[in-house]
This record gives structure tokens, sequence and C-alpha cells, in this order.
């Protein structure tokens, strides 16, 4: 028996496929289809899976161990392409990098039971069953408890910005309930010295509380919060209250192009598929950041074009330059030109990678207007007793009326206030310099996709020879050797022959209906010893798997 590697040993398993953490490191597809038929015609079961229980990694969930972002793209991508994926079909539907999607495919097939199949050439088409990713959180209390740390951390960020409004009102509050309690304590001093008389006669005390100001939030407020944006925008109005507006003037809402790249990577690897794995740079550039230089406008009066700006698609994507006949270069992506489902041909790429311009708040002009009207209040309260205070007098004040803590307050309360106007001022001064590159970068992809819907003479000569290099093959049920859900006795046997005389009555037919007789129906492959092709009658320099493959022929037809 001859040695077995361990994915080819993993292969031979009937049954549900179970894949090594290790495995993960190197990429044995072809590999695989070379060494599938002889070990499913050497191995015997019990003895696989004597050798599969000393293998590392067993009774892990590898699926935790992958970042949550790739999981749940590459799990997103299995759904959308009916469960039936090649590595090509994740890594260009969910815009991952091919060794991301083959480590996530691997440990999703490890951890959901799925199968796999090889095809003549070497490929794999992985088929997940219906349900997998329920199947994969039952087995990790990480992944079930996913959903609850993403709903607690929704609602503690919606508490930050709510509690940062609060902070606002509550200063306002307090900052004026301090200087009526010292004006209080000034005209009762008055009294005293135009009544001359003695004995104390102590101001209205005041007891402030700040928890009083919380009655107003909605306890059920997160709950309700998405259907209530949605009647307020069907109603053109916004979609925040007044205290999240304040949190939005004053910090922002976070970058507008968090999910920039992720889309545009899916539009990239969805388009390289679609036409047949070979482009040419001027059909990625709508996509890409380049220089305006590079556009290559003036291509007919220059010798050299810079497409350097598609280096990072091909190391993403695996993709390589070849030169055609005419001296065009031409990018090949040989990985995503296998698929398990045909893709449709799109037109030329739509401006779908157009960056958003920052804007300093999401919040209605009214709302922007409210909070800047009570931040110029807050602030000008600040500064009227940050003054107060300089007299010991006022603090005796505000003592007497239980608001001393209000002076321990004030470095926070003078902190925020000029903060409240300082952080909006700095992020727009930020922004306006973003929006210019962003921009920039904008019209410069405006541009390409302008070239590309009205090409030269000699970029339409590039598109038709990419287009005529191009090729997608796709993986189907009859293309399969090898299926991990069979046992080692149902797997074919005798593949080259069946191959070779398929071939044979399908000339046949044509040759016929090229004659105008009528052909004869087709028949199985007879099984009896075929030469392989291009081998001459005599010669044994036929390949060892198809030798083995006879040999068995042979002695299944002795017995």
């Amino acid at each position: 028996m001859q040695s077995i590697s361990r994915p080819a040993l993993r292969l031979a398993v009937g049954g549900a496929v179970r894949l090594p953490s290790s495995a993960a490191a190197h990429r044995p597809r072809r590999l695989l289809a070379r060494r599938a038929t002889p070990v499913c015609l050497a191995a015997q079961r019990g003895a696989v899976e004597l050798l599969l229980d000393k293998v590392p990694g067993e009774g892990q969930v590898l699926s935790a161990k992958l970042s949550p972002d790739v999981r749940q793209r590459a799990e997103r991508a299995i759904k959308a392409r009916g469960g039936r994926v090649t590595v090509g079909d994740v890594a260009s539907t969910a815009g991952l990098r091919l060794d991301e999607a083959e480590g996530a495919l691997r440990a999703l097939a490890a951890d959901s039971q799925a199968t796999l199949q090889v095809a003549s050439d070497g490929e794999i088409v992985w088929v997940f069953p219906s349900g997998f990713e329920a199947t994969i959180a039952s087995k990790s209390w990480r992944l079930r408890a996913e959903p609850a740390f993403k709903a607690a951390k929704a609602g503690l960020e919606y508490l930050v910005r709510v509690a940062f409004g609060t902070a606002l009102i509550a200063s306002v509050c307090a900052v004026y309930i301090a200087i009526m309690a010292i004006a209080s304590g000034g005209s009762d001093r008055d009294d005293r010295r135009r009544g001359g008389g003695g004995g104390y006669y102590g101001g209205p005390r005041v007891y402030f509380d700040l928890t009083d100001l919380l009655w107003y939030w909605d306890p059920f407020y997160y709950r309700n919060r998405r259907q209530r944006m949605l009647e307020q925008q069907q109603e053109r109005q916004g979609g925040m209250n007044f205290l999240e507006a304040i949190f939005s003037f004053v910090f922002g809402d976070g970058d507008p192009n968090e999910d920039f790249d992720r889309k545009r990577w899916q539009a990239i690897g969805r388009y390289i598929q679609s036409r047949g794995g070979t482009v040419v740079a001027e059909e990625l550039a709508p996509f890409l950041d380049l220089q305006p230089s590079q556009l290559a406008a003036d291509r007919g009066s220059r010798v050299t074009v810079d497409e350097s700006y598609v280096l990072p698609v091909l190391a993403r994507f695996n993709g390589r330059p070849e030169v055609d006949d005419a001296g065009q270069i031409q990018y090949v992506f040989p990985d995503l030109q296998q698929t398990a489902t045909a893709a449709r041909r799109p037109s030329p790429p739509a401006p779908a990678a157009m960056e958003q311009r920052w804007q300093l708040t999401a919040a209605t002009a009214g709302q922007q207007l409210g909070a800047i009207g009570l931040g110029a209040v807050n602030l000008v309260g600040v500064a009227a007793l940050t003054f107060m205070l300089q007299n010991p007098v006022n603090q005796l004040a505000l003592a007497r009326n239980g608001l001393l803590g209000i002076i321990g307050l004030m470095p926070f309360l003078q902190a925020y206030a000029a903060a409240f106007f300082a952080l909006p001022l700095f992020r727009s001064l930020r922004n306006a310099g973003r929006n210019a590159d962003i921009d920039r970068r904008n019209s410069t992809r405006q541009e390409a996709l302008r070239l590309l819907a009205n090409p030269d003479p000699l970029l339409r000569q590039k598109l038709a020879a990419a287009q005529a290099a191009a090729r997608q093959n796709v993986i189907t049920n009859r293309d399969v050797i090898y299926r991990s859900d069979r046992p080692l006795a149902s797997q074919p046997t005798d593949l080259e022959a069946d191959s070779f005389e398929a071939r044979l009555q399908a000339r046949e037919r044509e040759r016929q209906q090229a004659a105008g007789q009528r052909p004869p129906p087709a028949t199985a492959a007879p099984q009896q010893q075929q030469q392989p092709p291009g081998n001459r009658a005599g010669e044994d320099d036929s390949p060892l798997w198809w030798r083995q493959q006879q040999d068995e022929q042979r002695r299944r037809r002795q017995q």
C-alpha cells in the first residue's frame, strides 16, 4: 500500500468530511485529483478510521477560530450560491482573498458535515447541507452567543450617545441652578442689611438631584427605535432623537465608507468571474484607486502605460498577467474560472465604487439649531459661573443651598462646554481634506468609467481579445469522479475508458447528423478494457492510477 498524504487520506473516507486545522496551510486541490482514485482502491475503511483517530484537531470547532467577519461573509456566499461552491465562487461572491475563502470553507465543511466532490480536472466542489449555519452554531457556545454580544454592543453604543446628550441638559440645569442660588443668596444679604435685624434668614434651599433628569428616558426605546426610524424616514424626518442629535453634532456619525472596501471587493470578484476570469486593466479601473495619469486616455501617443493599480487585485484573487498575440496585457484569474454554477455576464460596471463624502452630522437642520443653541447657553452659563465662583462668598452661598458639589464638577463642566464646539470645528476642517481626496478619487473613477463606456479602437481590440480568451469551467455532477458521501466501492473505477467511449459515441452521432441519418440512442459505456488516448498498442506508459483501475477491473471479472 503506497504512502498516503493526510489531505488525500481524508478525501478517501466515505461519509462526512472532516478536515484537520493544519490542512488550511496549503492547497491540495489538483494533488487530490491525482491521488483520489488509487487511495479509493487501496485503502480499507477500517485502517483509514484507525489512522484518522490519531489526527490532531479532532473534535474541535474550527469555525469558532475564524474571524467573525470572514466566517459570516463565507456563509452568506455559500447560501447565495445554493450550497454548492468552489473556492473561486466564495472568494468572488464574498470579496475574500483566496486563502481566506479556502480556510473558511475547510472549517465550515469540517463542522457542518459537508461533502467534497472532486472533478476530473482536479477541482474540488464543496457541497453544504441546508441549515449548515445552525449545525455549526450548535457546536460552540461562542457562536451561539454572538447575536447576544452584538445586541449588547449596539445597546451600549446607544446608551453612550444618549448619555452625552443628557449630560448637556444636566450641565445647563446644574449651572443655572447654581447661578440662581448665588443670586438668591446675594438678595438675602441685601434684605438683612436693609432690615437691620439679626438672626438667620436663609435663602430658599434648592436641592438638585441629577437623576431627576432621567425620567424622560424610554426603557424600550432601543427595541422600538428601528420602527420609529422607518416611520420618520417615510415622513422625511430625521432618523434620530434630539439626544442622539447632540452626540452626532459633536462626534459625527462614523465613517460613511466603513463597508466600502468589502462592497468593492465583492463587486470586483463578481465582475471578474462573470467575465470568464480574463479582464484588462481598464475594466478594473472604475473600482480601484488610481491616479489620473494612469488612465492612459492618450495611449496612442505613449510607449508605456502604468497599470500598477491592478496589483492588489492580482494578489487578492491569485491572478497573473499574460500577453496576447497583439502584444496587449490581459489579466487571468484561473481560480475564478472554476465555478459550480454558471454566472451571467453583466454590462460594463456601474458606478458602484464611488465613495461617500464625510458630513458633519446626519441630524436635521432643526436638531442642529437646537443643539447649537443649547450648547451656547451652556457655554455662557459655565463662563458666568466660573467668574462668580472666584468670590468665596458665592461659594458659601452654594454650600448653604446644598450645591457645594458643583464646585468640584466645574473642571468637567468647563471641558464639556469647550469641547462641545471645539470638536465639531476640528472635524469640519478634517472632513474638508478628506472630501477633497474623495472627490479626486471619485472623479478619476468616473473618467475611467467613461473611457470604458466609450472605448477607442485600441481599447475595443483589447476587450475583444480578453473575451475571446475568457473561459468558464462549470463543474457539474457529471464531471465528478469522487464524492466523499459515498463508500469506496461505489466510486467510479474505469473513468478514462468511459470518457473515451462517450467521446466516440458523441462523434459518431455528430457524423450521422451531418449525413442526415438518424443517430442511434446513446448507450452506456461498455465495461471493457480500453487503451488510454494517445497510447499506442504495446506501450505501457499509461498513468499508474489508470493501470491500477484496469487491474481492479480484471480482478472483479475473475471473481
